[in-house]
């Protein structure tokens, strides 16, 4: 099966040997997305609860762009470097998906790209 690389402006653009997402079939798998500019200036200002909207919105713009949204996908990754704020990114993380919600991961990682706190990388199935 052909693996088709998506690539969009409205999320940062990659800068080494990665893609945006890959869409193979009805699949479509995300990079990692932190709370980043899409102009790729780094890490938004204004703390968690803005880098964690950010990160969705860059994996919402990945989607769109893979022809799919937020209602198709069946798999969350999410990286925290500090676990014990796993409670305000639910709360985050439930207004940008509804039931039935897909299955996630949640881990806590020592430390990621630019100090961010926060990471996701979604699967979607494309209608």
């Amino acid at each position: 099966m052909e693996r088709m690389p998506i690539l969009t402006d409205g999320a940062p653009i990659p800068t080494s040997g990665y893609s945006q997402a890959l869409r193979v079939g009805n699949l479509v798998v995300t990079s990692g997305y932190l709370g980043t500019h899409p102009d790729g200036s780094g890490v938004v200002k204004g703390g968690f609860e803005a880098e964690v909207r950010q990160a969705l919105d860059n994996i919402k713009a990945v989607l769109e762009a893979a022809g799919c949204g937020l209602h198709q996908v069946v798999r969350v990754n999410v990286s925290l470097a500090e676990v014990s704020r796993f409670a305000e990114m639910d709360a985050i993380y439930c207004e940008y998906f509804s039931l039935p919600y897909p299955t996630r991961n949640t881990i806590g990682v020592k430390e990621l790209w630019g100090g961010a706190q926060v990471g996701f990388d979604v699967w979607a199935m494309v209608d």
